[in-house]
């Protein structure tokens, strides 16, 4: 089994000297892929938006940033520069929130990507919790479900097919063309995320796998099952699929073991405001914590 990380958060956590060298540090240690998340906008308020992962970790707080002057880098372009740091290393974003984005212009952003780093992108997507933040952008808030079903189909179109001839409600494509295709044969991984039965339902119709974040180990085969019953209904076989959940800190070993029991094939830690910034430090801190959680799942 792989376990990726996620190191970057608001604040010192968000330079271009800390990306660099926590994703190398990260590589050095052992772990598979490193991941970004994606806010565009902070906001001083979220009256109509309650944060859904309040109490998930207790060192973020409800809201997630009670700070909105604190920094926070792109999810891209972050990606971007930690590819081009490491070797090795997958990058992902965990999560893009797809409907605020233009799904055309992102085709040839990330299709790019995955050619800088030779096929080393997964694309971890989901609908959004933050309407604050969605109405910012110009966003219909109550069509970003569907919107995030057709972004899919509009990226999977334009990397798998030659000529696109696509209409959808949102997009419309005639006779249209994106070179160079994604490096592993004509596709880039898109991970879902996401724990409602909405979220279940998107990537066993549309995901390459299933990024859960807020997955309580009693819990988790459970909902796996209700996954793969559904990828089932979709004339899908479920052992095609990733499932990847979010571990913390205080994660233990006979959860991991658990986690795996109920169908998990993948980890993403979280040590988002946990590491030291110093550069020494940093390089112990992940290197404990993949003897912590790489080693143990290595062999499985």
């Amino acid at each position: 089994m792989k376990v990726g990380i996620c190191c970057v958060g608001p604040g010192p956590f968000s330079t271009g000297d800390f990306v660099r060298r926590s994703a190398q540090a990260a590589e050095q240690a052992g772990f598979a892929s490193y991941w970004l998340g994606e806010h565009v906008l902070f906001f001083g308020a979220y009256p109509e938006s309650p944060y859904p992962y309040a109490g998930v970790n207790p060192q973020w707080g409800d809201p997630p940033v009670p700070d909105p002057r604190i920094p926070f880098l792109d999810c891209l372009m972050g990606m971007c520069w930690a590819a081009a740091a490491t070797r090795t290393l997958a990058v992902g974003s965990s999560i893009m929130i797809l409907p605020q984005h233009n799904p055309v212009l992102l085709a040839r952003e990330l299709v790019t990507l995955d050619e800088f780093s030779r096929g080393r992108l997964t694309l971890g997507v989901g609908a959004g919790w933050c309407k604050e933040e969605g109405m910012a952008l110009g966003i219909d808030w109550g069509s970003r479900g569907k919107r995030t079903d057709e972004y899919i189909a509009v990226l999977r179109a334009l990397w798998r097919g030659d000529r696109v001839d696509f209409k959808g409600e949102t997009v419309s494509l005639q006779d249209a063309y994106l070179y160079p295709k994604p490096v592993r044969g004509g596709d880039i991984p898109i991970m879902i995320g996401g724990d409602t039965d909405v979220a279940l339902k998107r990537v066993a119709r549309a995901g390459d796998g299933w990024l859960a974040f807020n997955l309580p180990v009693a819990d988790a085969a459970t909902r796996i099952g209700r996954l793969k019953a559904l990828a089932r209904e979709q004339g899908r076989d479920p052992q095609s699929l990733r499932i990847s959940t979010a571990i913390f800190s205080w994660t233990s070993p006979a959860d991991l073991a658990r986690y795996r029991e109920a169908g998990v094939t993948e980890f993403l830690l979280f040590k988002s405001g946990e590491l030291p910034v110093e550069d020494g430090a940093l390089r112990e801190a992940l290197a404990e914590a993949a003897h912590r959680f790489v080693d143990p799942v290595a062999t499985w």
